[in-house]
């Protein structure tokens, strides 16, 4: 999808199914004429009013397409409900992409300057701009479709990590190069209002939600990220093993030399260590027909490999001032909700490298939040695809929604993050996009919200 179209979130808001008909043929009414105009040049502000309780969001790339849809737009199934809990799920490494957030980089301030301060912040640690290896001259296939989540998890397309080799997979590269994007896009989340209740993020992504929740402060999470990443390199070679079978099941498998380094699902889980014992747990799951997929790391992360470097994590996380969380954090070790005394343990965060991630139990403790609704914070769909399959989920199927696009496909990044946010807004979340990113209708006023571009 053109990342240079004019992509604008239209929406249309009444107190009854009555009104909203009539609103939104009003809105159509007077784009019409003007099919040539630029979308978000056609309204004035005005705020919608407290009693819209019936809400209807898309995205269009130009009027023409914003007034086809509006003739045909229905105000949906009822009144939305009261202030949904929104959980930012935020992901590790493996899903992310050169070129991912492009969109919002070139068109979104709030992310472009984040990210930038990221880059930066990061050029006397790495010794390089992670922005050259992000968006370089080249860049990746476009990305794919994002929003709610299917409701199956495809364990090849989800986990599947081959083709390691380019440098942006490189651990030095990739891990703050995913936690700088996920970092400006929650930035930008919340700049338009989108507050999480909760936080779970995993692995790297941890230390994202740690730092949004003001645990460490985004200048010193970077040079720990950066310095962790070495540390890491340092490391022997290893790898990781998606396998789908449960923990107990897997752990008969597993010996001397292999490490659980995941527990993902009820019957998925990730085994990882040395790179001749994981080929040899792999021939053996084969042979037994278990389905499993190596992932492209060229690490053991999560596993006893990680033990050579747990002190010197601890020495540096103790060089830096953490505080409790701002907003409540999910613990990848524990599985349950991060404590004041952990956030602030040099060594939970040194030990957090070594020890399986716990997103089954995560995931169990988010679903029990009273109107949770979740929204993965980065590229991909893994961590939601798992959070629409756990069995804790609630009855009616509570949201669960994407933001960047995957790898591979058509979708404008600016079009997919604008998606999720409608979708909130339809949900009963208070999402204010002040700029003009957001062309919609209150009864019969005309309002934008955007955000600042």
């Amino acid at each position: 999808m053109d990342e240079s179209r004019d992509w604008r979130l239209v929406a249309v808001s009444a107190a009854t199914p009555a009104e909203f008909r009539r609103a939104a043929a009003a809105l159509a009414d007077d784009l019409a004429p003007r099919p040539s105009a630029p979308l978000g040049g056609q309204a004035g502000p005005v705020a919608p009013r407290p009693d819209a309780r019936y809400r209807r969001a898309f995205v269009a790339g130009d009027t023409t397409e914003a007034v086809r849809r509006l003739r045909r737009l229905g105000p949906g199934t009822g009144p939305v409900a009261d202030g949904p809990g929104v959980v930012f799920l935020i992901p590790g490494v493996g899903d992310h992409y050169a070129g991912m957030g492009r969109g919002l980089y070139r068109r979104e301030p709030v992310f472009r300057k984040w990210l930038d301060r990221c880059a930066e912040l990061l050029i006397g640690e790495l010794g390089f701009d992670l922005r050259a290896e992000l968006y370089p001259d080249r860049p990746d296939p476009r990305p794919a479709p994002a929003g709610t989540h299917p409701s199956g998890i495809d364990l090849t397309k989800l986990l599947d990590r081959s083709g390691g080799h380019r440098p942006i997979e490189r651990t030095l590269v990739a891990q703050p190069v995913v936690f700088a994007v996920e970092y400006a896009l929650a930035r930008l989340l919340l700049s338009w209002g989108i507050t999480p209740a909760a936080m779970l993020g995993y692995s790297i992504g941890e230390y994202v939600a740690a730092t949004v929740a003001g645990v460490l402060t985004l200048e010193d999470a970077l040079v720990l990220v950066a310095r962790r990443a070495k540390l890491v390199e340092t490391v022997a070679p290893g790898g990781m093993l998606v396998v789908m079978l449960g923990r107990e099941a897997l752990a008969a498998y597993l010996g001397s030399e292999l490490s659980l380094a995941a527990v993902n699902g009820p019957q998925l889980c990730v085994a990882a260590g040395p790179l001749p014992a994981l080929r040899h747990l792999e021939q053996r799951l084969t042979a037994d027909g278990v389905a499993s997929v190596r992932a492209g790391t060229r690490h053991a992360f999560h596993s006893r490999m990680m033990a050579s470097i747990e002190a010197p994590l601890a020495d540096l996380a103790g060089t830096f001032g953490l505080a409790a969380p701002r907003i409540p954090l999910l613990s990848n070790v524990s599985g349950t909700w991060l404590t004041d005394a952990e956030a602030t343990s040099p060594a939970y965060w040194a030990r957090h490298l070594r020890q399986p991630v716990r997103l089954h139990d995560n995931l169990t403790e988010m679903w029990r939040l009273p109107g949770a609704v979740a929204v993965e914070v980065g590229a991909g769909r893994m961590l939601g695809g798992f959070a629409a399959q756990h069995p804790a989920r609630p009855p009616g199927e509570p949201a669960v929604l994407a933001t960047l696009p995957a790898a591979t496909g058509d979708r404008a990044d600016t079009a997919a993050v604008l998606d999720t946010a409608g979708r909130l807004w339809e949900l009963g979340c208070p999402v204010d996009l002040t700029g003009g990113d957001l062309l919609g209708t209150s009864a019969h006023d005309h309002h934008y919200l955007g955000s600042s571009s």
